[in-house]
């Protein structure tokens, strides 16, 4: 009986002396870590890129990418183990919607830090159209809005707002409200979306997902984007012209001094004086 004693004493001490750090190290949700920006050069900033480089608009005509903010592509973790947690989940979940977006074009998803996603998806952005795009058509495709700053250079360039296919409203059937605006604000979309669009739905049709295996998907039988979508290529083919290819690098030349026979340097100066 006085073992049974000691050992219920020496536990209350434990856990008097041990709860407040077991409750900080298991239970209190900390403060999140501060993440470095992307750097959207690298694949590691990405949740998803397609496997092969995709054909340029000049060598293969019009095509469509999507750009897709992924579900759980924003990370906000509070330790390293829940950083490679997330970013490990967020790959496998752009991956699978990459997959069901297959049918669209293929799809470049990039990781952003919840607490800074405006900076982030407009470096993203930026990167997408200098390196990747290659004069392309494309869409953006999100879950949820986005705003107005993110994408302002879509907004600011006339050659992508002619190319832009809309944005697609990744919206679950289960649960959903009325559908959100893909843009903080819905009468800004006429700022982005390209002049075939007359209705702002026309800009921003939406997209059933649900969840299979533990991960979104599409979850609609009808065409991604509808009719729009679908007749995107023919009416960039009748009414836009493609980027052309651009020119190699220019290479300095030296000019050379072309000179008759006897012409030196040394008969010059003799001539001079």
């Amino acid at each position: 009986m006085k073992r049974v004693l000691l050992a219920i004493g020496i536990l209350f001490v434990l856990a008097v002396g041990l709860g407040p750090w077991a409750y900080r190290t298991l239970f209190a949700p900390g403060e999140p870590l501060a993440l470095p920006a992307f750097d959207y050069r690298t694949t590691d900033s990405w949740a998803a890129l397609p496997a092969e480089v995709p054909a340029p608009v000049w060598k293969d005509g019009w095509a469509v990418d999507v750009i897709l903010i992924a579900p759980d592509a924003g990370l906000a973790p509070r330790s390293e183990a829940e950083l490679a947690s997330q970013t490990t989940r967020a790959g496998a979940q752009a991956k699978r919607m990459a997959e069901s977006l297959a049918a669209v074009g293929p799809v470049y998803a990039p990781l952003f830090r919840r607490d800074s996603e405006q900076t982030d998806l407009s470096t993203a952005f930026q990167q997408y159209v200098d390196t990747h795009n290659r004069g392309r058509a494309f869409v953006i495709a999100t879950d949820h809005t986005l705003t107005a700053e993110a994408f302002a250079g879509l907004k600011a360039d006339d050659t992508l707002r002619e190319r832009f296919g809309g944005f697609l409203r990744l919206t679950r059937d289960i649960g959903s409200d009325d559908p959100f605006p893909a843009i903080d604000g819905a009468a800004s979309l006429k700022d982005y979306c390209p002049d075939q669009y007359s209705e702002l739905s026309d800009c921003q049709p939406i997209v059933r997902i649900g969840r299979q295996d533990g991960m979104m998907i599409v979850a609609q039988d009808s065409p991604v984007g509808g009719d729009n979508l679908s007749g995107l290529t023919s009416w960039l083919e009748a009414n836009v012209a493609k980027t052309a290819e651009p020119l190699g690098s220019l290479e300095e030349v030296e000019i050379i001094d072309i000179r008759r026979p006897g012409d030196t340097d040394e008969n010059r100066a003799t001539d001079k004086d």
